[in-house]
């Protein structure tokens, strides 16, 4: 994709699914990569895996994006190994505890809106504070058609990713003038290890979701969407909700 040789660019999540398949993309493309992710065995075999085959290069941080110190450290190393940053995926996130409201916890309320909400805003502070210094930049909040459909037993990772969206749309009309665009990507039914942990959980009673193409997107089929949303071929998409979900939200 045009105008992603050299980018230094942040991905979260970046140790497995969406996350992963995005940072592999972005290495073949010649740029130089932030993994950032909890996971640092996942993690460290994609960092050597695109730093052995890929164009460009890959490091890893330790991250918890719901940890406002970890952010800034991790949006800091970016800065030291790279001198700038140019894009961000935010791919982290959590599953729901597959429960209805009623039963839910506060706690485990907190956890999931932490990190896939507030997570994603601390991701973005420190990511635009460092793009303004500089000539702009694209961020990539990867939220979830769940921000427009209520699934079942999922009143907490609904919310929270309907909060991802609300937050894109305010900061791309708040940074518009400044050269920085940021958009959101909201896949369907996606095949990564988290998605499948969530089936698992799922109540015997309900069935699959009706997805009108017939099939799970792969990782990589999502990935492709996101970066190229923080690729030069976007360049004038900013504010925007896309989904990525073969209709199944439509359906």
């Amino acid at each position: 994709m045009r105008g992603l040789a050299g980018k230094s660019v942040i991905v979260t999540g970046g140790g497995s699914g969406i996350g992963r398949a995005a940072v592999e993309l972005l290495v073949d493309a010649g740029c130089m990569v932030t993994v950032a992710d909890v996971d640092e065995a996942g993690s460290n075999v994609v960092v050597a895996a695109v730093n052995e085959a890929g164009k460009g290069c890959a490091q890893f941080i330790r991250t918890d994006v719901a940890d406002e110190n970890d952010v800034r450290a991790m949006v800091a190393a970016a800065i030291s190994w790279c001198g700038t940053l140019d894009g961000a995926i935010n791919a982290a996130g959590v599953a729901q505890h597959a429960k209805l409201l009623h039963e839910l916890s506060s706690t485990e309320w907190d956890r999931c809106v932490n990190i896939n909400l507030r997570g994603v805003f601390l991701c973005m502070k420190y990511q635009i504070e460092e793009m303004l210094k500089r000539d702009g930049g694209a961020i990539v909040a990867i939220s979830s058609i769940a921000a427009v459909l209520g699934l079942v037993n999922s009143a907490e990772y609904c919310a929270s990713k309907a909060g991802v969206t609300g937050l894109v749309r305010a900061a791309a009309i708040d940074y518009a003038n400044k050269g920085i665009r940021v958009n959101a990507l909201l896949p369907g039914a996606t095949r990564t290890p988290l998605a499948m942990r969530s089936l698992s959980m799922k109540p015997k009673d309900v069935g699959p979701m009706p997805v009108p193409m017939g099939r799970m997107a792969e990782p990589i089929e999502i990935a492709r969407g996101a970066v190229w949303m923080i690729s030069d071929e976007a360049s004038y998409m900013t504010g925007s909700c896309m989904t990525l979900d073969a209709a199944l939200s439509i359906a």
